[in-house]
């Protein structure tokens, strides 16, 4: 329903921002009081409630009690470990309330995805709500978990919680791309994972670099990483990085930078419903990502689609 069809019938928008205080530079929250001013005093809502996280968690608990009809749209202000915890939150709890997001993140790969106005888009966002426009995306679970963008394992997977929050503060994604350029010649050339591949009931044992499964195309900070995925199309997309040569390296890195790596040798692309991953021989000290959050436990894990698990507000002219 948009703004003006709760007009006719009387109605007004009430919002919920869930907010993690630490994620972002310096000018968010200025910005973020701008959002809050304009929306109110342009009265595209008359009421907004606000919720600051303090700890992990607390926007998953917090989303999660929501029932249904309680807020009109509920927003993310955070990065991608923040919009991780409101959409598990949104999803436990049934409420199917719309969501929208403010990324103050590093990286914020779905809203990237998305084209979604960041904090310093104070008109643009506060026009998007006005519109009131949403479109309905998919999910992924793994485990017992949800996630909204990807899942990673394997060389650099874990750069994220190598850099310290000042220097991300600071540099923004350049700090992931430095930290990436120290570790990659240590673990592009290391000791490849021995790894079970179950995907849409089909088994295939491989010698792995690293794996990655997509809800969008946006990964790492890439835009078409994954450049064949999309969050409506009831599918998840696996990208598997086999082995790589010495003197394959530069053709993949040129690839990659054309969008054309899924054609490489030393790439399997596939799009599926489920995918099953386990570690073959001795268990090792694997790191998986699922949107900015480290996957307690590791593998094994059992992932699969969730189709059309939630509504997002986006930009009029994006729909």
């Amino acid at each position: 329903m948009k703004r003006r069809e709760w007009e006719k019938e009387g109605k007004k928008m009430k919002g919920l921002f869930i907010i993690n205080p630490s994620s972002g530079r310096q000018n968010f929250k200025e910005n973020l009081n701008q959002i809050a001013g304009k929306l109110i005093m342009d009265k595209v809502v008359p009421t907004i409630d606000v919720f600051y996280t303090k700890k992990k968690d607390d926007a998953k608990n917090r989303v999660a009690l929501l029932t249904e009809g309680e807020y009109d749209f509920v927003v993310s202000v955070g990065g991608d470990g923040t919009l991780n915890e409101v959409v598990n939150g949104l999803i436990l709890s049934g409420s199917n309330i719309p969501l929208a997001i403010i990324s103050s993140g590093t990286v914020n790969d779905f809203a990237t995805y998305l084209n979604l106005p960041g904090a310093a888009s104070v008109d643009r966002f506060c026009q998007m709500i006005a519109d009131f426009n949403t479109k309905e995306v998919d999910a992924g679970m793994i485990n017992d978990e949800y996630f909204i963008n990807v899942i990673a394992g394997g060389i650099l997977t874990d750069i994220a919680y190598k850099v310290p929050k000042d220097r991300k503060a600071i540099f923004g994604k350049m700090a992931y791309y430095l930290e990436g350029a120290l570790e990659l010649p240590k673990q592009f050339f290391g000791d490849l994972m021995h790894l079970e591949f179950e995907i849409d009931g089909e088994t295939r044992q491989e010698e792995v670099t690293v794996f990655i499964v997509a809800n969008s195309r946006s990964v790492g900070g890439f835009k078409d990483a994954i450049p064949l995925a999309s969050v409506s199309d009831g599918k998840l997309d696996i990208l598997i990085l086999k082995k790589v040569e010495f003197y394959q390296v530069s053709n993949l890195l040129f690839k990659f930078l054309q969008g054309e790596h899924p054609q490489h040798p030393s790439i399997e692309y596939i799009q599926a419903d489920e995918i099953k991953i386990r570690e073959l021989g001795e268990k090792t000290d694997i790191s998986i990502d699922y949107d900015g959050e480290l996957l307690e436990g590791g593998l094994p894990v059992d992932i699969k689609v969730i189709p059309k698990a939630l509504r997002i507000i986006i930009p009029k002219e994006e729909k």
